[in-house]
């Protein structure tokens, strides 16, 4: 049921974007008929490609040609910083299919100002969507801000965890300390050998 609702619901957000972008339409259509699963543990939702480039639901018994995974640690990332994200996806499958559907989805860009006038109108559209924006931006730099402040918390103030450059400090006596005890290993083999 659920699979059944993200899968309706991302048809109709991706063929909304597609309508605008007759070169996407025109990049997916000679691959009508062969779905693609995109899994992000626990979600996963199947899309078929259709005969005018535009995406569908698939019968329930239809064999993935394409599955794209995505960490579920990961899915933030992907709705704040689509093309970020990409480089977390695993791609399995038919690869020419694969690279002219992260090629489209890659390219895909939503116009939420034009989808949400139809209901407030276009200046109030503008405002919604920069308001928006301007917001995403502030929590965007307050979890970095907050990220900051918890790694030097527990990296400088409660040593919980061990800094970066303590810990190529240590490594680098650890292989000091080594080559030594070898050299002096090898100095007492010679030696014992000198004198026997």
């Amino acid at each position: 049921m659920i699979e059944q609702l993200t899968t309706s619901a991302a048809v109709s957000t991706l063929n909304r974007l597609l309508e605008r972008e007759a070169w996407a339409r025109e990049r997916l259509a000679p691959f009508a008929g062969r779905v693609a699963r995109f899994d992000a543990a626990p979600f996963s939702l199947k899309l078929e490609i259709s005969p005018d480039g535009a995406f569908r639901e698939p019968s329930p018994q239809s064999e993935p040609a394409v599955t794209v995974s995505l960490q579920l640690a990961a899915l933030p990332l992907a709705l704040a910083d689509p093309p970020a994200a990409i480089r977390n996806l695993a791609l399995t499958g038919d690869a020419e299919f694969a690279q002219a559907l992260a090629f489209v989805l890659q390219n895909l860009r939503p116009e939420p100002e034009e989808d949400l006038s139809r209901f407030v109108g276009d200046a109030m559209a503008r405002r919604i969507v920069g308001l928006l924006r301007i917001s995403a931006s502030h929590w965007k730099e307050l979890a970095e801000r907050m990220l900051d402040n918890g790694a030097n918390f527990f990296v400088n103030e409660n040593p919980m965890i061990v800094a970066r450059a303590e810990l190529d400090e240590f490594s680098a006596s650890v292989a000091r300390l080594r080559d030594d005890v070898e050299r002096l290993d090898k100095r007492i083999s010679l030696q014992q050998r000198a004198r026997g």
